[in-house]
Parts: structure tokens; sequence; C-alpha cells
């Protein structure tokens, strides 16, 4: 009963019913109106064809007594029919003996007047009492003795309307039956029509399946008429449609995993990317753009630049770049992380997203880098200045005649002797540590004793550290042992204690610790000098890198040193740190891998080097 809620389903009945009832009406006004039309006209061809035999009769006969006979048969056989007859002359009055008196209205003496002039006359008349129509036919009786006389016919139309009633509401009954027939006829037309229609409305909304919407409409073709092929062409459609989205949602897939693809490249890239349209409005903003530039997770795409980045120089820059059209370049240095970013805009011409790409890059570590080297060749100049100065000057004053004075000759030899040694040194740290970091330094890893090869360090730095008035001591464990090159671990031993040789006072101590800490052995050197001050610590490891480059210089330290044991202990996966606090002294660790285990008896020893 679904359909009863159809509008198409009330429209098709509804305009039907209206349609028809306005038809049936007007054909039974037509029907009625011809039926009492053709019934009057056999009526009044009835009733003269009645006066005219009468009239026949009547001139037939020549007394009066069958005169009077005649019109009272006439008389009483028509009244049998509701007829009534009278024989009268111009004016309208009986000439005969009747049985009721002729009517005195102007409409029937007009009529026997105008009969008696033209031979007859048909009227209508109303009735005053019911207002029934009566039928006036006059038809003149002409005789050979007297005047014409009238024979005057009138009939009462009652019955006559009784009939037309009758077949009126014959019509009536088989109309209203016709319309009900058509009525339910339309009735299964339409939900015929309907039916087929809702279940199309049904089964093509996007929550239902597939599969189910196609049997509805295969179901539906088979009708073999208009629906059928309106569910045949929506069959072919849905396949198309089918294809259509599968079409597009592969086209958004790989759109998708291609953005998707581009985003995380451009997430992973070290290079901050932003882009903007020609309004300054972010479009994207990768991770390292906000790291480099410290933008937090609020602004993101749609945000003005101005609300990102608070550095006048950049804005300009990018605001520079979109008017010109061309690409504008920038270095620069941020406030709060102090960090070297160089920015390049490159402007976007065409398209719909107008605008311009901005590329940051941090080039902290390469300005570092040429830092530090512009500090390598300050340093090496200045290394190789000292002593080659000291030697030209030994030269020329023994050149110049010194030569001839042994004492003064054999001191001058002496210090270009140093100064040899010196350069030679300088030269061999500098391709170690060229070795080491280009990799060429071949390495030979194995388990090595640390004990002995400090005791054998010590031994050989003992003389200088007595030249010096310092104190060497050893505590911690008497034996450990760690996996790594026995001479790499004698040059880091001796460069460790040699600095701190050098960089402590008379009367002071330098103390080697062994030790092993959470599973890794530790060596650590201690020492009692004019330690480092914090702004210095983050470079000492770097190559000729020194706090007080003229007091370094005099205790003849090369640069070097420190950096050697850098590189050394990356080589050998080791770490080292440095601790110092000015006045009180420094301590140096180098923690070695954890596959090193210590050996021997885990008390510890104490004793000063002789």
């Amino acid at each position: 009963m679904s359909w009863l809620r159809s509008h198409l389903f009330w429209k098709i009945v509804g305009l039907y019913a209206l349609l028809s009832i306005l038809s049936l009406a007007g054909l039974l006004a037509t029907l009625t109106s011809q039926l009492q039309e053709q019934s009057e006209n056999l009526h009044r061809d009835h009733a003269a064809g009645l006066a005219e035999r009468f009239v026949k009769e009547l001139e037939a006969n020549s007394t009066s007594e069958v005169e009077t006979a005649t019109v009272r048969r006439w008389q009483d056989s028509l009244s049998t029919i509701d007829y009534r007859l009278w024989l009268v002359d111009e004016s309208g009055k009986s000439v005969s003996v009747e049985r009721q008196p002729v009517p005195d209205r102007a409409v029937i003496q007009s009529a026997a007047r105008t009969a008696a002039r033209l031979g007859t006359s048909v009227r209508w008349m109303r009735d005053s009492s019911d207002g029934q129509k009566i039928l006036i036919v006059a038809r003149v009786c002409r005789s050979t003795s007297g005047s014409p006389r009238v024979a005057m016919l009138l009939s009462d139309m009652a019955n006559l309307a009784d009939d037309h009633q009758l077949i009126a509401a014959a019509a009536s009954r088989g109309a209203v039956f016709t319309w009900l027939i058509g009525v339910l006829c339309v009735v299964f037309i339409a939900i015929g029509l309907v039916g087929p229609l809702q279940v199309m409305t049904e089964n093509l909304g996007t929550a239902v399946a597939r599969n189910q919407r196609q049997d509805m409409l295969m179901r539906i073709s088979d009708r073999h008429d208009e629906l059928g092929d309106v569910a045949q062409s929506l069959t072919e459609l849905e396949v198309d449609r089918e294809d259509r989205i599968e079409a597009l949602e592969e086209a958004e897939r790989q759109s998708r995993s291609a953005v998707e693809l581009l985003s995380a490249v451009l997430d992973s890239m070290i290079e901050g990317v932003i882009a903007v349209d020609n309004l300054e409005r972010i479009l994207f903003l990768n991770a390292a753009a906000r790291r480099l530039l410290t933008i937090g997770d609020v602004i993101g795409v749609g945000n003005r630049l101005y609300e990102a980045v608070r550095l006048p120089a950049v804005l300009e820059t990018i605001n520079e770049s979109l008017k010109t059209n061309r690409m504008q370049s920038l270095e620069f240095r941020t406030t709060r992380e102090g960090l070297f970013l160089a920015m390049v805009v490159n402007p976007i011409r065409k398209g719909p997203q107008a605008g311009a790409v901005v590329v940051i890059r941090d080039v902290s570590e390469l300005r570092r880098l040429e830092a530090m080297r512009r500090d390598f060749v300050s340093g090496v100049s200045h290394e190789l200045k000292t002593p080659l100065t000291v030697i030209q000057a030994c030269t020329d004053t023994l050149l110049e005649g010194a030569l001839d004075d042994r004492e003064v000759a054999h001191r001058f030899l002496k210090q270009i002797e140093e100064q040899s040694e010196r350069l030679l040194q300088l030269i061999l740290g500098m391709l170690q540590l060229a070795r080491v970091e280009s990799g060429t330094e071949v390495f030979r890893f194995e388990p090595v004793s640390l004990q002995s090869v400090v005791a054998e360090v010590l031994r050989s730095l003992g003389p200088v550290a007595e030249s010096r008035n310092v104190r060497l001591h050893q505590e911690g464990l008497p034996e450990l042992v760690v996996v790594a090159d026995e001479q790499a671990l004698r040059t880091i031993v001796s460069n460790l204690l040699d600095n701190a040789i050098k960089h402590t006072p008379s009367e002071g101590h330098v103390t080697l610790l062994l030790s092993y800490e959470s599973g890794c052995p530790v060596l650590a050197v201690r020492d009692t000098g004019t330690g480092i001050a914090k702004e210095h610590l983050p470079r000492i490891f770097e190559r000729f890198y020194r706090v007080d480059r003229d007091r370094s210089r005099e205790r003849g330290g090369t640069g070097l040193g420190l950096a050697i044991v850098k590189h050394l202990c990356h080589t050998m996966k080791a770490s080292v740190s440095v601790r110092s606090e000015p006045g009180r002294g420094t301590e140096f660790r180098v923690v070695f891998r954890r596959e090193s285990q210590p050996a021997g008896s885990s008390s510890s020893i104490a004793h000063a080097v002789p």
C-alpha cells in the first residue's frame, strides 16, 4: 500500500477522476437535452397527426349530431392518453358541447386565430399551477355550411417529464458506474506505473548495495515497456557510473599517494620548505621549516607569513621576490638559537597557486667548518712561523760570524735542533691526524693491558714531569684490559698526560685513574692546573685551538694533541669528555667499549711514580 503515499499516484487518479466527472456531466447534460428535444418533437408530431385525423373525420360528417358524437368520442379516447380536445371558433370559444371549458388563455386564443388564418398552429405554454409545459396544436376545420372552426388539441407534458427523469436517472447511474469502472482501471494503471518507480527510487540510493540495485533494475527491465526501457537505460548508466567512480577513486588514491609521498619527502628534508601565495598566505610548511624558524604548531596552512616569521629581513626578501618575480637569496642568523641560515626564494609565476617557494638551509656547520679552516690555516701558519723564524735567526747569526765562537755556535745550533724537532713533531702530528680522519690509518684491535701501556707512558714522561716539578700518581684498578689498538691507546694516554703536565704549575699533581664503571673501562687523567673556562670547553678538541696561545707556545705544544685524542677515540668507538673548573684543575675521561673486561684483582692501588 505504499502507492497510497505517492504524489504521482494521486495526480494521475485525481486528474482522471476530475476530468472524467466533468466529461460525464457534460455528456449527461447534452444527452438529456437531446432526449428531451427529441421526445418533444415526437410528441408534437403525434399530436399534429391526431389533430389532422380528427379534422378529416370531422369534415367528412355533415350533420351536427354526427359532429357532436365524433367530438365526444375523440375526447373520450384522447383523455385516456392525457389529451384534451375542443372545437372552437376563431376567437377561441367553444362551438360544441364540451365536458370542460376551454382555458381562457391568450396563447390558446392566439393559436386559434393563427390556425384560422394559416390553417394550422403549434404552440407551447406553461401551466400556471405547476409550471409544466403544455403542447397546443390548432388545426382549421372547414365545412361547406358556416364559418371555419378550429380543432384545439392540448397535451399535458407531465408524463413526458416523468419519462425524461427516469431516463436521466438511468443515464446517471450508468455514468456513475462507468466512472467508477474507469477510476478503478486508472488506479490499477497508476499502481503499475508508481510501484516500479517507487522501487527504483528506494533502490537507487547510495546506501543500497550495488548488487541489489542491479538486480532490481534487471527485474524491471523485463517489463518490455517504457518503464523497462528506462530501467535498461538506468542499468547502463549505473554501470557507467560505477566505472567512473572506480576511475575517480583510483585517480584519487594515486593523487593522495602522490601528495603523501611528496609531503613525506618534503617533511624528511633537512632543508625547510615554505610555499606561499601572492598574498603571503602559507600553502605548505614542512617540519624542518618549523624547526629552523621556531614556528609553533598553532601556525599552519592559511595563516599569514608574518604570523609565523618575525624576522624583518626574511619578510622583506620574500616580499621583494613576489613583487619583482625574481629569485632572491638571503643569509641571516637567528636571534634565539644563533643558527646561520641561508634562504632562497624562488617565485611561482604560473598556475592557480602562483606565489613563491622558500627553501631554508642550516649552514651553521658550514660556517663552523669555514671558521675551523681559517683557524687551522692561521694555526699552521703560526706554528710554522715561530720555529722557522728561530731557525732563520740562528742561521743568519751563525753565517754572520757566530760560527767562529764554539760556545755561541753550539747554543744556536742547539736552538736550531730544538725548533727542527718541533717542526718535525708538528708535521708528524698533522700527518697522523690526517690519516686518522681520512681512514687510511691501519688499526689492529685486540685485547690490550691498559696498565702496561700506562706504565710505559709514565716512565717516558717521568723526567718531563720531574723537570717541571710535577708529581705523577696512578690510582684505581691494578689491571684493566680494553679492546683497542695498542699504538693508538699509547698515543691517547701520552697526549692526555703530556697536556696535563704542561698545564700544571710547579708543585702540582697529575693523577691517572683506571676504573670500571657501568660495565665499561674508564681512563681518567686529573690535574691541579689552572683549569679551563666554560666558554672554551666546546672547542678544546679542535686542532690548533689554545686557551692561552702565548703560554701554550712557550710550553712547546703543537695544538694537535687533543684533536688526535678525539679522533682516535672515535675510531675505537670510545668517548672522550672533559670537566674543568678554573683555578681547580681539569679532568679528561675516556670511556671504552663494553666488550672490554677487567682483569686481575679489583682492589684499588695508589702509588706515586718515581
